[in-house]
């Protein structure tokens, strides 16, 4: 059977570098391999040996690219990556947030509801701007700022605040609960209801539970610039009230704060 992955989806374009550094820096902190896919209708000898150049050249120098965990596939985007995160058994997925190829046109623009519906695995959304994965000796570490977890309260998302935490735990970063409360639900009422969901949240727990009131990408956006955050952990349930890809968008906009977006909420 084979092994958890880590997959860098790549549209060999500018933001191709930060999403092997980071693919790869992740690989390391979960302990698991690194895949790289780009998805193409060149699947010839040629078009994968230079992308397997392209890997060498532009990935970390830490990362080990095994020929045969850097792969062509053909077809539509957000479909090819589902079909390889599932056949795979992936632990993430990291794509970049900006660029004019299929990958990041698809989480970001007009059709990213597609690509989030099809997600099978948590995406990590890779901002315009770094955060830092650093070695020292043997130990990998990441640096990120506050990590916000963006609770839907309508919704119970389980795995959404288990990554949350782990995340919040290897960075050794802050952990933040966030809801955008209903019309209907007091401030008080929204705060309980939010620590229901932080009880007995391990490894991480949080450390501050936010009420806001507004649109839900727009303050969900704001509250990460206000503290800091540097990556938003979010569902992908799609809903009248709250869409992930608009989410994905306006926190972009903060211009360093990564998203990562986990199904089954």
């Amino acid at each position: 059977m084979a092994l958890p992955v880590v997959i860098a989806a790549v549209d060999l374009g500018p933001q191709t570098p930060r999403v092997l550094y980071h693919a790869a820096g992740f690989a390391r902190l979960l302990d698991v391999k690194l895949r790289v896919v780009h998805v193409s209708q060149d699947l010839s000898a040629a078009a994968h040996e230079r992308l397997l150049n392209t890997c060498l050249q532009q990935g970390p120098y830490q990362a080990d690219f095994d020929p045969g965990d850097v792969v062509l596939r053909s077809g539509r985007v957000s479909e090819v990556i589902a079909r390889e995160a599932l056949r795979e058994r992936a632990t993430l997925v990291v794509v970049g947030a900006r660029g004019h190829n299929a990958v990041t046109t698809f989480l970001l623009g007009s059709t990213s509801d597609a690509l989030l519906r099809a997600a099978v695995t948590p995406v990590l959304v890779v901002p315009p701007t770094d955060i830092d994965i650093v070695s020292v000796g043997d130990t990998v570490a990441l640096t990120c700022g506050p990590v916000l977890a963006a609770v839907d309260l309508a919704e119970h998302c389980d795995e959404q605040l288990r990554m949350a935490s782990l995340l919040a735990q290897i960075a050794s970063q802050p952990l933040m609960l966030m809801t955008v409360a209903r019309s209907r639900t007091t401030d008080h009422q929204a705060g309980v209801q939010l620590r229901g969901r932080a009880h007995g949240l391990e490894p991480k727990r949080p450390t501050a539970i936010i009420v806001r009131r507004g649109q839900v990408a727009d303050e969900i956006s704001r509250c990460a610039a206000t503290e800091g955050a540097g990556l938003v952990v979010m569902g992908l349930r799609n809903s009248a009230r709250c869409q992930p890809g608009s989410i994905a968008t306006a926190v972009m906009k903060t211009g360093r704060a990564f998203v990562l977006a986990v199904p089954g909420c």
